[in-house]
């Protein structure tokens, strides 16, 4: 394949560039293991880490290596795996004499890409060493696959070598089997990220510590994007003033640089706010969350919660983040993210979605005039959620057969 060679070629030119300087592991200077997992960032180091979860309480002795494309997404790795058996690294870069040295010094009888890592050199150099490759947790969105399918021929020729694909859906079943996926090499497995997700429930309690900043109803905004602070901020408004002393606020950024543009609107509206950071030095009905880590405590301890990135074409964040707490929810239309989610939840929960702030104003004023409602659908989004549970077992089983060498 031209394309494939042109790649390749690139890489060999630009190998000098990234020999020196770089730590040993980007270079191809990795563990031996009997499993290498390979994954993004943080996002993919919790799926992956659901996964080797599940696998070694079927396995326990296996030695596993995961590799990750980012230093956060590292740092999450070690984070969430202290095992022994667990070497955690930053993965090789993706030039074709990196790939041979990582298979050389790894020797791994199963070579696993989580979601949607995939890297011709290093697929290419597990064939040719006769490892086993298979996608846990596939997923392929649609601008993923327009992309994708720019270098078809190469895509046929390397995912026709996949010895299975795991992947969350039938959408991305679909995509990968245009690209060259053989059909009965693919499986619907379902999303894992929901295993860990569950877990991390035991650790909050429902945040009740935080009621000595939110003594009334809190209600959040979480994971705004840009574009959503004129519709989320007349919703704040309006709620501020039908309800004024028996609500308050979170509202939080996806983005900290989206913060400025919050304040603005909140500002525009004259509605009193601080920030998270001031906390509890400074009080005032609306808290911007000026820091990463808190929101899902925040959804933990909320009354109700709106799901941003979903007023806009942003593909939204996930919705079952509150519903793990039981707590009711609303997002936008646009959730091509979460697809299945978010059809499953309005089919369970009805009408939550909105489209505007006036929508949100509605549906949160009845939730609040209506509390036995509001628990009702937080129950019901609770419900949808644990029915999405035990993925990751199911792709520890298929990559125990991949680790086996037994029929999928």
């Amino acid at each position: 394949m031209l394309s494939l060679k042109i790649y390749q070629t690139l890489g060999r030119l630009l190998t000098p560039l990234w020999r020196s300087k770089k730590p040993p592991s980007r270079r191809g200077l990795l563990p031996q293991a009997d499993i290498w997992l390979h994954a993004a960032s943080v996002g993919e180091a919790q799926i992956a880490a659901a996964i080797i979860k599940a696998f070694l309480k079927r396995r326990p002795q296996t030695k596993i290596l995961l590799t990750l494309q980012t230093y956060t997404g590292l740092a999450k790795a070690k984070e969430l795996l202290s095992s022994k058996e667990i070497a955690v690294e930053l993965a090789p870069f993706d030039l074709p004499s990196f790939a041979r040295k990582a298979f050389a010094k790894t020797r791994p009888k199963v070579f696993a890409l989580i979601e949607t890592e995939l890297w011709p050199n290093l697929i290419l150099e597990a064939f040719k060493q006769q490892v086993p490759v298979l996608t846990l947790n596939g997923r392929l969105s649609e601008r993923a696959y327009r992309r994708y399918r720019l270098l078809l021929g190469l895509w046929r020729k390397i995912l026709g070598n996949f010895w299975a694909l795991g992947v969350i859906g039938p959408l991305e079943a679909k995509r990968f089997e245009a690209l060259g996926a053989p059909r009965d090499r693919l499986y619907i497995l379902g999303n894992a990220k929901y295993d860990l997700l569950y877990e991390r429930k035991k650790a909050f309690s429902d945040a009740k510590h935080l009621k000595k900043f939110f003594p009334q109803r809190l209600l959040t905004f979480g994971s705004l994007r840009g574009g959503e602070e004129k519709e989320v901020v007349k919703a704040v408004f309006l709620l501020y003033k039908k309800f004024s002393e028996e609500i308050c606020f979170v509202l939080a950024p996806r983005h900290l640089k989206n913060l400025k543009k919050l304040a603005q609107k909140l500002q525009e509206r004259k509605i009193p706010y601080t920030l998270w950071s001031r906390l509890p030095q400074e009080r005032a009905p609306v808290v911007l969350l000026d820091t990463i880590g808190p929101l899902l405590e925040i959804y933990a301890f909320s009354y109700a919660s709106f799901v941003g990135g979903s007023l806009i074409p942003k593909g939204g964040q996930n919705p079952f983040e509150p519903a793990l707490f039981e707590r009711p929810l609303l997002f936008g239309p646009f959730m091509m993210n979460f697809p299945y989610e978010a059809e499953a939840l309005r089919k369970r929960c009805g009408n939550i979605i909105v489209k505007n702030g006036e929508e949100i104003f509605e549906k949160f004023s009845y939730w609040l005039e209506k509390p036995l409602e509001a628990q009702k659908t937080g129950q019901l989004a609770y419900q949808v959620l644990k029915e999405f549970l035990g993925a990751s077992q199911k792709y520890a089983l298929l990559l125990e057969k991949a680790f086996t060498h037994r029929p999928p």
